[in-house]
């Protein structure tokens, strides 16, 4: 009854709950500090009590479905010595001076903003307060610094809009553990020049590997920052090479069909304008298996399902299955069943060569040679582009020891799961409908995707050294 550790999980062994009182959904506790003598911290003489102030706060924690009003007792002391005068109000420790809401109410509003599908104005009303608030009290805890560079780090660019001169921000993981190690305003040279020139050499030394994509500023970081380290180029990247440049030829193709089936369309009927009566042009059959099946030639063969058992078509009128649609797309434009198994040569030899990335050098340099003199224009730039990153491609297929939750596996150096950052900024971006003060969004993204956000903020009475979920368990 006299516990409110117990009660509300407020640590404060000083002071006692004297009264409850219970009206309709509010719960009223009545809290004051425990008789005791008080002596004048100045020159130790007795002092007596000038009365008592109540104050009225809220706490945001439910309590058995009850909404929780807490009313301080405040006794103001003043010394007995006619020399002194000293007096003093007493405090709190789970409330600040001159604040409406317990502590717990500030550690509630952080701990809302580790979501990151939640905004500031959605946290405001979930504890009846103003945004400007919930915003304040984020900036004034969570202030997060760079972590450690380890062996391995990854750089990808996303795309934030905070900066009128650049679109893109970069961000900086640990392939460990996967934790952003930091983000910077953008990617352009004079930010990032600076910002690696002034992390300690000792600790740059430290970096093997530097995984990034095809982008060559990427790539010289290695020469200009990290003279230990050895620049490598995702494979990822090197697949979406090969299916963009595929998907711009489709795309070209249905543009094509198009056009020709508007000439023809226009040829049947002269008496229509097409300016200004915009007709609907039927869908040729190119267009439409171009449109809706080019995933059977873009997608990995492996993961595809061929489905034999037929369903009827209602554009071509009769049944079909996944080997008609293909048979089709072949037939239309026969450059697709070239364009098809040069990829999925090269998808082949990026999987059967992981953690082998000598039988990969080799590999790699045959396909080079084979893709030179397949005839296809796509294939032969893409051998270009091979032969330029091939040190970064061979790289790549290097296999380091992970933990995670299943205990310590095997994982090829890879952009994964920095890709998965990158959507995460995306998600904050949209949820928020873009920002301008980049130092919030870069403490809101690390604080909401790092595992153990270590915090440097402090409060109004006190500075905060950690806070984790735990903390609220």
């Amino acid at each position: 009854m006299n516990s409110i550790a117990d009660l509300l999980g407020l640590e404060d062994p000083n002071i006692s709950i004297s009264d409850i009182q219970i009206e309709g959904q509010t719960k009223t506790l009545t809290v004051e500090t425990r008789p005791s003598c008080t002596f004048c911290p100045e020159c130790g003489y007795r002092m007596h009590s000038r009365g008592v102030k109540v104050r009225s706060i809220s706490h945001p924690i439910f309590q058995d479905g009850y909404a929780l009003k807490i009313k301080l007792k405040q006794r103001r002391w003043k010394c007995t010595n006619p020399d002194c005068k000293y007096d003093i109000q007493e405090t709190f420790k789970f409330v600040d001076k001159n604040r409406r809401r317990t502590n717990a109410s500030d550690l509630l509003i952080i701990e809302a903003f580790r979501d990151l599908s939640q905004t500031s104005v959605d946290i405001a009303k979930r504890f009846h307060t103003t945004d400007t608030y919930v915003n304040e009290v984020f900036d004034r805890y969570i202030k997060l610094d760079r972590l450690p560079l380890t062996d391995i780090i990854s750089v990808d660019e996303v795309h934030t809009e905070i900066l009128d001169s650049s679109d893109y921000s970069l961000i900086i993981q640990d392939f460990y553990t996967g934790d952003p190690i930091d983000v910077l305003i953008s990617r352009r040279q004079k930010d990032t020049e600076p910002y690696f020139a002034a992390i300690p050499i000792e600790e740059r030394l430290k970096v093997r590997y530097l995984i990034s994509d095809m982008y060559n500023p990427y790539i010289q970081f290695v020469d200009k920052y990290f003279p230990n380290a050895t620049p490598v180029v995702d494979s990822f990247h090197v697949v979406q090479w090969i299916i963009h440049h595929i998907e711009m030829f489709i795309r070209k193709q249905i543009k094509q069909f198009k056009e020709r089936d508007k000439n023809e369309f226009l040829r049947k009927h002269p008496e229509i304008n097409y300016t200004l009566d915009r007709p609907r042009i039927p869908l040729s059959d190119e267009v439409y298996i171009l449109q809706k099946y080019r995933w059977l030639i873009l997608s990995n063969q492996n993961n595809i399902t061929y489905h034999v058992d037929l369903r009827r078509d209602t554009h071509f009128g009769r049944m079909m299955n996944t080997y008609s649609y293909e048979d089709y797309l072949f037939r239309y434009v026969p450059r697709l069943r070239t364009l098809r198994d040069l990829k999925e040569m090269y998808i082949s030899f990026n999987i059967r060569n992981a953690g082998d990335p000598v039988n990969a050098a080799k590999e790699l340099d045959e396909l080079i040679a084979h893709y030179r003199n397949c005839g296809d224009s796509i294939f032969k730039d893409f051998a270009g582009t091979l032969y330029r990153y091939r040190n970064p491609i061979i790289t790549s297929f290097v296999m380091v020891e992970k933990c995670g939750p299943g205990g310590i596996y095997d994982a090829r150096l890879s952009n994964g799961p920095i890709e998965s950052l990158n959507r995460k900024v995306k998600d904050l971006k949209r949820a928020g409908r873009g920002y301008r003060n980049f130092e919030h969004f870069r403490n809101r993204f690390l604080f909401s995707t790092r595992n153990r956000p270590v915090l440097n903020g402090i409060s109004d009475s006190r500075q905060v050294q950690y806070f984790d979920e735990e903390d609220f368990d």
